[in-house]
């Protein structure tokens, strides 16, 4: 069931949420849910990043793009550089700190299959969707050097843009069109960020934070953090990423006889975390899940629920994360403004004013 709500008087179309009574939905101050606040600098779009992480399945490539074109969003793509490495080539890599050959992910399959993934991730980019890198082996980086980063860096640019077992195709962008990153099991280490800087990277992904945090640049890098949350309906703290509500319900194992309860609980959680900073302070919204469909597809079938009720919302960019560095580097003076709000907020709906208040 879906309800209709209203913003002043433009009509909304969002999924329920249990805001009322829900303790463990995000909170605002009375100020901020009545729209009240000093007018200092324009109102943002509320900007939500849907992202994933992986890239193998190519089933899901083309069922993530088709849902992208049909609802007019776009995807950014986090790709990992084992997957476009033949498992007959698999010596061709050589992770930092392992034995050449090693991955904890497992390899791309035959070269027929690469070569379709290849081709999905050119289709991809054509469509307006942006390539990331989520390095090549996904392997625990917070002990690594600078040195170590490097090389799994060159590494990525010569497998995705040279081949590694085979020749890459012309994928109509190139190393320099790779800019954001999130690295493996958000594993990081200080020359991680030395490293994006020497490469011309220009936002990282691998941090986390509050759900209302407005982007800031540490050590030269545009930080994106995936959102502290807890799940609305059973109160356990998750980040705003698939995997971990996997793990939050049911202990990183199946049990898709919870589909429907973690796919609402999913949902809800999401339109809280929205509800927050459109009606507040307009922080961007950052989802980021996997090319795997946990307990029964729950997690991707909220994914799309949530997309399709906040996507075509006033006011709200589904963009990629290079649409959000061109915005935060224009705006980057007015960063303590946005973080504070201080502009005229979008007024809350009085059912929303109302639900906030009950304890």
């Amino acid at each position: 069931m879906r309800i209709r709500r209203l913003v002043g008087t433009i009509a909304l179309t969002l999924v329920p949420t249990c805001i009322a009574g829900c303790g463990d939905a995000p909170r605002e101050n009375d100020d901020v849910t009545q729209g009240v606040h000093a007018a200092t600098v324009a109102r943002p779009p509320q900007f939500v990043i849907l992202a994933f992480d992986g890239s193998k399945s190519l089933s899901f490539w083309r069922e993530s793009r088709a849902f992208a074109a049909a609802n007019a969003l776009k995807f950014t793509y986090f790709i990992s550089g084992v997957y476009f490495i033949p498992n007959a080539a698999r010596e061709g890599y050589d992770p930092p700190r392992h034995a050449p050959g090693t991955s904890a992910i497992g390899w791309g399959g035959t070269i027929d299959e690469i070569t379709e993934r290849f081709e999905e991730v050119k289709k991809a980019a054509a469509e307006g969707h942006e390539i990331a890198s989520h390095a090549n082996g996904h392997f625990d980086g917070s002990s690594w050097s600078e040195a170590d980063w490097e090389s799994e860096f060159e590494q990525f640019d010569e497998i995705l843009f040279e081949g590694v077992g085979l020749t890459a195709p012309d994928l109509g962008f190139g190393p320099r069109d790779v800019v954001g990153f999130r690295a493996p099991l958000l594993a990081h280490s200080p020359g991680l960020f030395r490293t994006l800087v020497k490469r011309g990277y220009t936002y990282d992904t691998s941090r986390t934070g509050a759900a209302n945090h407005w982007p800031e640049k540490i050590a030269g890098i545009w930080n994106f953090p995936l959102a502290e949350l807890r799940i609305v309906g059973s109160g356990k703290a998750t980040l705003s990423m698939d995997y971990n509500f996997y793990v939050a319900d049911s202990g990183a194992r199946p049990n898709p006889a919870g589909k429907e309860t973690y796919k609402k609980q999913m949902i809800d959680t999401y339109t809280a975390y929205f509800e927050s900073n459109y009606f507040g302070n307009r922080a961007p919204v950052h989802i980021g899940h996997h090319f795997s469909k946990w307990n029964g597809g729950a997690y991707w079938e909220a994914m799309q629920a949530f997309a399709q009720a906040v996507c075509g919302l006033p006011e709200v960019t589904c963009g990629t994360y290079k649409d959000l560095v061109e915005f935060v580097d224009e705006h980057e003076d007015e960063r303590s403004d946005l973080q504070a709000g201080n502009f005229a907020r979008m007024p809350r709906p009085l059912e929303l004013t109302r639900a906030a208040d009950v304890p």
